[in-house]
């Protein structure tokens, strides 16, 4: 799975966008990444841009790796929006990961537009 990933100062956001197939290696690998950039940049915004992906990780992966983030140094303060493929599937592993991370006490949405996700990103100031 190629990804790419950008941090944009001006809105103190995360810009993820993973494509093809995503194993549950590579998710685990790109959430790593992604961590520690957010760290570097003390920043808590993610926007994930999904829409490239062809097929999803497994639902255990997904619920693990959210379960890590406390342990990795993730702020419950962080706000992460998901921009979802239309796939079924894609929408279902969004949904998923959207109930595990509110469980956690992060604040995660999914979206079906990149609009919609940096509209609601934008609507309140993190600390």
């Amino acid at each position: 799975m190629p990804w790419q990933m950008q941090y944009v100062a001006a809105s103190q956001t995360l810009v993820v966008v993973p494509s093809g197939r995503v194993s549950d290696y590579e998710v685990k690998q790109l959430t790593g990444e992604a961590i520690a950039v957010l760290k570097e940049n003390q920043a808590k915004r993610v926007l994930g841009d999904c829409r490239g992906i062809q097929s999803a990780p497994s639902l255990a992966a997904v619920y693990w790796l959210v379960q890590d983030y406390a342990h990795c140094g993730v702020p419950t303060e962080t706000r992460i929006a998901l921009v979802h493929s239309p796939k079924r599937h894609a929408v279902e592993i969004a949904q998923f990961y959207e109930t595990v991370c509110l469980n956690r006490h992060y604040d995660a949405r999914i979206f079906e537009s990149i609009k919609a996700a940096e509209t609601w990103l934008g609507s309140v100031q993190t600390a």
